[in-house]
């Protein structure tokens, strides 16, 4: 599952998710792959690159979308 994948996961989610969202739907998305067991590594590669962004609410991590990806 490529980084770009989980871009448009947290995109359909509405911009932000929490991880267990974030698998919940890959799991859904691709039920043939085992790939969303990474998805906390493309997580943080998308962070690296600068497309999405960590914060914390309520004791919870979110995954929050700042950077649009054009692809």
């Amino acid at each position: 599952m490529s980084q770009h994948e989980i871009y448009k996961i947290i995109k359909e989610l509405g911009g932000e998710a929490t991880p267990k969202q974030i698998r919940e739907r890959a799991k859904e998305k691709f039920p043939e792959y085992s790939l969303w067991q990474y998805v906390g590594d493309r997580l943080t590669k998308l962070e690296r690159n600068g497309y999405i962004k960590r914060i914390i609410r309520n004791n919870h991590v979110i995954w929050k979308i700042i950077e649009d990806w054009n692809q």
